[in-house]
């Protein structure tokens, strides 16, 4: 018979799409760390060349050419039960930077959230689906990539821009970071 155990910690990361043309990045990283912190930190990472999703956000968002995006991701493990909070948060934070012009109200900044652990990689969405796990509070886990055989590997319906070899990468290299972190005694923080 199981037993309810608490589970390994995890890196919260986020990934922020925005509209350069309407906000600054230096924006969005002081309300990032405003609300997040101390769980996340100042480190991040460009990948523009490997985001095939600016084009469908480009219909809600504005001109793909204008789209940039960046991940932002903790520097201390966190409680996986951080993920619905976190994400409550970025829902509150998106409308934050809504935009209004003439009757049409647009979005400048899409934020994304999810956990990196030892096991997988997942993202918090409000979006129901088959594949996705409801966890409270109008936030689902969508179960993005799996960590076996020293990789991330994608599953039928992961995103295209996560499942792009550079991204996972990106995203083992931030596992092994956690490794480190769990063997180093680092507590979660929640």
């Amino acid at each position: 018979m199981s037993q309810p155990s608490s589970p390994s910690p995890a890196l919260i990361f986020f990934s922020v799409l925005y509209r350069r043309t309407e906000v600054e990045l230096a924006e969005i990283e002081n309300i990032l760390a405003q609300e997040f912190s101390p769980q996340i930190g100042q480190l991040s990472q460009y990948f523009n060349a490997h985001c095939p999703m600016k084009r469908y956000y480009s219909k809600e968002m504005g001109p793909e050419a204008e789209l940039d995006r960046v991940f932002y991701f903790s520097l201390r493990p966190v409680s996986r039960e951080l993920l619905v909070t976190a994400k409550l948060q970025a829902f509150r934070l998106e409308e934050k930077w809504l935009r209004t012009s003439g009757d049409t109200t647009y979005r400048v900044v899409n934020l994304d959230v999810g956990i990196v652990t030892l096991e997988n990689l997942v993202l918090a969405t409000g979006k129901m689906f088959t594949h996705r796990l409801y966890l409270g509070q109008g936030v689902c886990a969508d179960l993005t990539l799996i960590y076996q055989n020293d990789a991330f590997h994608t599953l039928p319906w992961t995103y295209p821009d996560y499942g792009h070899l550079e991204i996972r990468n990106f995203f083992a290299w931030l596992r092994k970071m956690l490794h480190l972190k769990i063997l180093q005694g680092l507590q979660a923080s929640s």
